[in-house]
């Protein structure tokens, strides 16, 4: 564009512990202004609200200009980025650019044509996903294993596994398997996906404590039906015994998997819970039960040496594994939440993507 020079240096970098893909300097005639920006491929009307509390973030803890660069946005989702002055270029051409050196406003290009879109990533693709991120090692298995452990169709893993080489997830070595190009970019992406399509097929019920009890009343009760083997402990409640940082005031439920169990058994199961701790149907409750899915939901200890937690000692195998819990915990924007994420990943999700061959140590991370 006329009068107006731009550079961009795509070496990721950590400021104030937040990681960023690279920077975007903007130069006119009347300034020079500079962007830290984030890459991320998909944000639809589901997930806006995410990334725009992401962004807030960013520019909070770095005190930088903060900018998303993003394969498409519609524009509904555009209109949720102005409202809340959150500057982005996306390769349609839409642009929003609002600083001292140029304001820029291009919207309703269409999106372009590309092999591989977000309808890819679906709720089932995310199962497998998820077994990547947990472990990474799994890749060099074969697909009937990798399928048996995310509860998937073995033709299922071979076409998610293509599709994220495809769209730079994923790379190919030279003895024909795959490994995880950026943890952190995967993570991201499924987190995502978790709040934008996983959770939602994931729900089984909704629930707040009965007879005017609050939720610190029956905490107690929740952890030892925990221990009878009904369920994983995960969301607020998990993240607190996780990090003994956070006082808890809602959690979810993992109830155990069961391929033998029909939907009207999983029903019974819920009522059996909500019966024992004396719960009532809510929307907006404290407590939901939501269905695991393929094999481990529950807290692996993977690493040789881990900081010590006499809590995860105590009560680890009846945790769902941080990675579910880091993920609820970014749903709410809420800087007690936020804190508590990040505690959750730098102790426990970070570690894993080095300790597995992750070339690049990831320093910082979004809370």
């Amino acid at each position: 564009m006329p009068n107006i020079q731009a550079s961009i240096d795509t070496k990721p970098l950590t400021i104030a512990g937040v990681n960023a893909d690279g920077i975007l300097t903007i130069n006119t005639h009347q300034e020079s202004v500079q962007y830290i920006y984030k890459i991320q491929l998909f944000v639809t009307t589901t997930i806006a609200e995410l990334a725009i509390s992401y962004c807030k973030y960013l520019e909070e803890k770095t005190g930088q200009k903060v900018i998303l660069f993003v394969r498409y946005l519609s524009n509904a989702v555009i209109e949720g980025f102005l409202k809340h002055n959150i500057e982005f270029i996306d390769t349609a051409g839409n642009i929003y650019l609002n600083s001292p050196a140029t304001y820029i406003l291009i919207r309703g290009q269409r999106p372009p044509t590309t092999k591989i879109s977000s309808s890819n990533i679906t709720a089932t693709t995310l199962k497998i996903i998820y077994s990547f991120l947990q472990s990474p090692h799994i890749l060099q298995s074969n697909y009937q294993e990798i399928a048996k452990v995310s509860g998937v169709a073995p033709s299922t893993v071979s076409r998610t596994i293509q599709d994220l080489y495809e769209l730079g997830y994923l790379q190919r070595q030279r003895d024909g398997n795959y490994r995880i190009v950026n943890y952190m970019k995967l993570l991201e992406r499924w987190e995502m996906g978790y709040a934008e399509s996983l959770r939602a097929k994931l729900i089984l019920g909704i629930f707040t404590p009965g007879g005017g009890r609050s939720f610190a009343e029956i905490m107690e009760s929740i952890i030892q039906i925990a221990k009878e083997g009904s369920f994983l402990i995960g969301g607020e409640l998990g993240a607190a015994i996780f990090t003994s940082y956070l006082r808890p005031q809602s959690a979810t439920l993992h109830l155990l998997n069961d391929d033998s169990k029909t939907s009207g058994t999983l029903k019974l199961k819920v009522i059996g819970i909500a019966a024992k701790l004396k719960l009532k149907p809510s929307p907006l409750g404290e407590i939901i039960i939501i269905q695991q899915f393929g094999i481990n939901n529950g807290w692996t200890n993977y690493l040789e040496n881990p900081d010590r937690n006499t809590n995860i000692d105590f009560y680890g195998e009846i945790l769902a594994d941080p990675l579910l819990i880091h993920a609820e915990l970014l749903l709410t924007a809420d800087e007690r939440l936020g804190e508590t994420a990040n505690r959750i990943y730098h102790q426990y999700i970070e570690p894993r993507g080095n300790i597995f061959g992750e070339k690049k140590i990831l320093k910082g991370r979004r809370s």
